[in-house]
C-alpha cells in the first residue's frame, strides 16, 4: 500500500503507475485519459496527474472547473489517485498573477468561477478550491527509485525530508524547493545538479510535465519531460512499471505511451 510521508507520496514495488501530465483545462483530452485509467484500473495500479490541470492557454473552451470538480471528487474518494501540486495550481494559493500565451490565467480563472458560480458563492469555491491545493502532494517516489514531480529538480534539496517538509516554508515565491520543483525548466538547472538531486532523493530518473514538448523529451539521459495534452504535438503518457528494474532510461522509454 501507498503511503503519504508529508508531502511526498511513496509507492510500493506492486502494479503499474499511470502518469499524465498538464491537462490545462481540456475537458475532452481529461475523458480521453479517465477513459484509459477506466481500463486500467486495479487494486495494486496508480494513477499520477502531476499538476497543471486547470488553465486553458486561451481565451476559449477552458473547462478548468468541470476537471477541477472531477478531479476533487476522485482524490476524496480514491486512495490510489495522487494529484500533484503545478505551478498553475500554486499560482491561486499564492495569488500570484500567471501570464501565458497572451493571457491573464489568474483572471481567466477568476472570471470563470464568477460566472459559473454567481458573486454569492465565488468566495466560498475559491477558498474550498485553495485548500483542497494545499492539501496536494508535491511529488512521488517509487520503490523501484523514479521521482515524479510537475517540474523541476529543485537545486538546494539535501535529502527526502526535504520534499517530505517542503511546503514548511509556506506557498510563497521565497520558498525557494516549494518555487524550483513548480517551475524549473532545462534552463534553470545544470547536469551536475540533476545528478546531485537525483542522489539526494535515492532516485535514478526523474518524469516532469511543465515544458511543452512534442510527446516526450529525455534530458541528460536521466529527466523524461512529458506532455499529455498541452504540449507541441503529439500527446504522451507514461505507463509505469512500479515492479521492474527500471536501471537507465531506455527501459523507461519503453513504458510511453500516446493518445491516438
Amino acid at each position: 500500500m501507498h503511503k503519504y510521508n508529508g508531502k511526498l507520496v511513496e509507492l510500493p514495488r506492486k502494479g503499474k503507475a499511470l502518469v499524465i501530465t498538464d491537462i490545462h483545462g481540456n475537458l475532452t483530452d481529461f475523458k480521453r485519459f479517465m477513459h484509459i485509467w477506466d481500463e486500467f484500473e486495479n487494486e495494486d495500479n496508480h494513477l499520477i496527474l502531476t499538476g497543471d490541470f486547470i488553465h486553458a492557454m486561451g481565451l476559449e473552451n477552458d473547462r478548468s472547473v468541470e476537471i477541477l470538480e472531477y478531479v476533487k471528487f476522485l482524490c476524496e474518494n480514491f486512495s490510489n489517485i495522487h494529484v500533484l501540486l503545478g505551478n498553475h495550481e500554486w499560482s491561486t494559493i499564492s495569488q500570484k498573477l500567471l501570464f501565458k500565451a497572451g493571457v491573464n490565467q489568474t483572471f481567466n480563472f477568476d472570471s470563470i468561477l464568477m460566472d459559473k458560480f454567481g458573486e454569492a458563492r465565488y468566495r466560498d469555491k475559491m477558498k474550498e478550491y485553495v485548500q483542497f491545493f494545499k492539501k496536494l502532494p508535491i511529488a512521488v517516489r517509487t520503490d523501484n527509485k523514479i521521482f515524479i514531480s510537475h517540474a523541476g529538480p529543485p537545486t538546494n534539496v539535501k535529502s527526502l525530508d526535504d520534499i517530505r517538509n517542503i511546503t514548511y516554508a509556506g506557498f510563497n515565491s521565497e520558498n525557494s524547493r516549494l518555487f524550483q520543483i513548480l517551475w524549473n525548466r532545462s534552463e534553470n538547472f545544470t547536469k551536475t545538479q540533476l545528478d546531485s538531486f537525483l542522489k539526494a532523493v535515492d532516485s535514478k530518473l526523474m518524469i516532469v510535465g511543465h515544458t511543452p514538448v512534442d510527446g516526450i523529451e529525455l534530458l541528460y539521459n536521466k529527466l523524461l519531460i512529458v506532455s499529455s495534452s498541452y504540449g507541441k504535438g503529439k500527446k504522451a503518457y507514461v505507463e509505469l512499471d512500479l515492479e521492474k528494474d527500471i536501471k537507465e532510461s531506455k527501459d523507461l522509454l519503453k513504458m510511453v505511451r500516446y493518445l491516438e
